[in-house]
């Protein structure tokens, strides 16, 4: 009996959209058409209209990691309003929290681990022969 093929990772925790002030935030999951990786994006929606107001990179999605590896993403694993509704907390997969600042839409990181941006190491030079 055939089985389908297991897959390499959970499913993306489900977040429930965050409606405040006529405004509906939800994470925004991917647009190939702009070359997105998979998470890190918060989009805000007119609640009665639908229509797509804003949407910002809460995180970048590391090109290879332990965690999301290549074109695996890393998602949001959780989502608030805080203060006065005038920022939403948001805790990725791999623990690290931001707030996002909703009149300015400018993320920053507040805790947890920081998503690598080194560089791949250089391929390594053959060895010269000896003559």
């Amino acid at each position: 009996m055939n089985q389908p093929p297991a897959a390499s990772r959970p499913p993306a925790p489900e977040i429930a959209p965050i409606e405040h002030d006529g405004i509906r935030y939800e994470q925004d999951r991917i647009d190939p058409s702009r070359g997105d990786r998979n998470g890190g994006y918060l989009a805000a929606f007119d609640a009665r209209t639908g229509e797509r107001l804003w949407r910002v990179q809460v995180y970048e999605v590391p090109d290879q990691d332990a965690e999301a590896p290549t074109g695996m993403g890393r998602y949001f694993r959780s989502m608030h309003l805080v203060g006065n509704g005038d920022a939403i907390e948001i805790e990725n997969e791999a623990g690290a929290l931001y707030r996002v600042d909703l009149d300015t839409r400018t993320p920053v990181q507040i805790s947890g681990p920081e998503p690598s941006r080194e560089a791949p190491p250089a391929p390594l030079k053959p060895k010269p022969i000896p003559q």
